[in-house]
């Protein structure tokens, strides 16, 4: 009999969910290392005898693979991979399935077969159950339980279930098409948008917490507050890698760079909550104050934090984009300044610029310039310079992406 190579693919990032997972199974466990970033888990369901061998489930797991540069292209290559089967009236949602995957588990056990009543198949169920994933095989792809979704002969299961998606773009008309522009931004939905504010949220509020972690007594029962609360939010799928691996750490242990970019995403919580009508955008040169956006977006009070979820409202697209020229052209001012140091004419500028014009009563301006405190840009300080050099990265990065520039929020264009 010939046994196929599986795997489960899921948007939900959770290693240490996995490992509980299986504790609950009743057998043995072993697991190889942290149960946060764990490499190995072996399940023993019958122990071996002088005449049988050991009865075993193995999961495999890597967070270099799913958190590494060649991410996108195994996701791209799977997409191309199942587009060759043939058509089937779901195949266009299953390609956006495989889109959204962000974690992956190896079964490295040569001996299951997907279609048999092994006894070991509950475990791998029980497990892509929980990521709410689903189970690839080089001729299939099936949900939790097994079942077909697609298969190389054509064929679906009608009672298979998708996994859950992350709500579908605004569709939004869009001329570009017939203007010869091959880039048709897809903007993300309310729900998206409110979704991705909170785990903005829970990042941003956890890299806070590496810097008054010396004013607790105990600041990793801090952390642990800030993973329950967006565990009750149920939106765990909506982490990135990096997102997940700040949570995951215990205070004092992020990677320096990666808490310093946790703590600059809360400028782009500022543009997210300031679309969803939850909080004013402070001024361009003027860092935000975490806690007040942290408490309008319910930190720690689930009741607020899913009404945020159940009912977003997002600003008119027209707002929007009056935003994002607003934002393009500060981040363009400021990087213009870092290549040629030179004071300009930026009120003269926005009446006849590569863009066309954009509306300069929305800046503060110190002799025509683009002001910096009290100061006009050429005259500030360089750590002023630098400070609002990364507020208007995080922000043109976070409204282009409420724009629909890119599905993955840390990979949206901030070109100027």
């Amino acid at each position: 009999m010939a046994f196929e190579p599986i795997n489960i693919f899921s948007r939900r990032i959770d290693p240490r969910g996995v490992v509980e997972v299986l504790h609950r199974s009743g057998f043995e466990v072993k697991v190889e290392g942290p149960e946060d970033d764990w490499t190995r888990i072996i399940v023993t369901l019958k122990k071996g005898t002088l005449f049988s061998k050991p009865r075993v489930m193995t999961f495999g797991h890597d967070s270099n693979y799913y958190d590494g540069d060649g991410w996108q292209r195994q996701v791209m290559g799977m997409q191309g991979y199942f587009s060759r089967f043939p058509d089937t009236p779901t195949q266009g949602d299953i390609l956006r399935l495989i889109g959204t995957f962000r974690f992956a588990l190896s079964v490295p056990q040569h001996d299951l077969n997907i279609d048999s009543n092994d006894e070991r198949l509950k475990l791998l169920v029980a497990v892509c159950r929980h990521l709410d994933g689903a189970i690839f095989t080089p001729s299939s792809l099936r949900d939790a339980e097994g079942r077909i979704l697609i298969d190389a002969a054509g064929q679906a299961d009608p009672s298979a279930i998708m996994p859950r998606m992350p709500p579908p773009a605004v569709d939004v008309l869009d001329d570009s098409a017939e203007q010869g522009d091959d880039f048709d931004p897809i903007p993300p939905s309310p729900e998206r948008v409110a979704r991705r504010a909170l785990a903005l949220t829970v990042v941003a509020a956890r890299a806070v917490l590496e810097l008054d972690a010396p004013h607790f007594e105990a600041p990793d029962s801090h952390r642990q507050r800030l993973l329950n609360w967006f565990k009750d939010l149920d939106i765990g799928d909506e982490l990135e890698p990096d997102e997940w691996k700040v949570l995951q750490r215990p205070v004092g242990g992020i990677d320096p760079q990666d808490h310093i970019n946790a703590m600059w995403r809360v400028e782009g919580l500022a543009v997210l909550a300031w679309a969803l009508e939850l909080h004013k955008l402070p001024p361009d040169d003027e860092l935000i104050d975490p806690g007040d956006h942290f408490a309008s977006l319910g930190l720690f009070d689930v009741a607020v934090a899913r009404e945020c979820l159940r009912s977003p409202k997002l600003r008119a697209a027209e707002e929007l984009g009056v935003m994002q020229t607003h934002l393009l052209m500060l981040h363009w001012r400021l990087r213009s300044y870092s290549i040629h140091r030179a004071s300009m004419d930026f009120a003269a500028y926005s009446k006849s610029c590569w863009l066309g014009s954009f509306d300069i009563s929305a800046f503060r301006l110190i002799d025509n310039d683009l002001a910096i405190g009290s100061l006009a840009i050429h005259d500030a300080e360089e750590a002023a310079r630098k400070m609002v050099s990364s507020l208007a990265l995080e922000r043109h990065l976070a409204i282009n992406w409420l724009m629909g520039y890119s599905e993955i929020y840390s990979e949206t264009d901030t070109s100027t």
